[in-house]
């Protein structure tokens, strides 16, 4: 049976549907009805700015998920959220991470689980003008931008990776030859959630 993957949110996730299912889970999101605590793993996606704190419904998954011990991959605006959720800050607007058409594309620095999955210096997309200011509570960044711009964290005790980057754009079928494939990032999420 495949794991299932609740993807949070109201938008158009295709982009993410498609890397999980590529990566062999069974993507849900609101529009398909079920009950988001019914599934074994949570993509918190990208899309839209955070400002102040987060809407009840996002925090009551996020907290759910913690509860249960179940992962989650946040995703852009998703990591921001989780950062938010653990008490971090944002900036508001940084330059430099997001062009007028497509993505940027740059070099990072990684370590820990992300130069585990993606080896210690990805090159990685980017979209994106809010970035972590304050780190949460909990969490340890393991990549990070010549800037300084943190790319991508762990917590250290649930099962948590936040990546800045859109992982769904450079996997599977969208691979790209000037950047690093993301598709781990994907499976590492499948596995825990068949270990859950």
């Amino acid at each position: 049976m495949k794991p299932t993957v609740y993807i949070y949110g109201s938008g158009d996730y295709h982009n993410y549907v498609e890397a999980l299912t590529a990566a062999g889970a069974a993507p849900f999101t609101e529009a398909d009805g079920v009950d988001p605590l019914s599934c074994r793993a949570l993509l918190l996606p990208g899309g839209g700015d955070i400002h102040g704190s987060l809407p009840p419904e996002e925090t009551a998954v996020i907290r759910a998920y913690i509860d249960a011990g179940r992962p989650i991959l946040g995703v852009c605006r998703g990591m921001q959220a989780l950062n938010v959720y653990f008490g971090g800050t944002l900036f508001d607007d940084i330059p430099g991470h997001r062009i007028a058409v497509g993505d940027a594309i740059h070099p990072t620095e990684a370590c820990g689980l992300v130069a585990d999955l993606l080896g210690q210096a990805p090159v990685v997309n980017s979209n994106h003008h809010q970035a972590v200011d304050r780190l949460g509570d909990g969490l340890t960044v393991c990549q990070r931008a010549a800037d300084g711009t943190v790319e991508a964290f762990v917590h250290d005790v649930y099962p948590i990776l936040g990546v800045q980057w859109h992982p769904e754009r450079q996997s599977f079928g969208r691979v790209r030859g000037d950047a690093a494939d993301a598709a781990p990032i994907f499976r590492w999420l499948l596995h825990l959630a068949e270990a859950e």
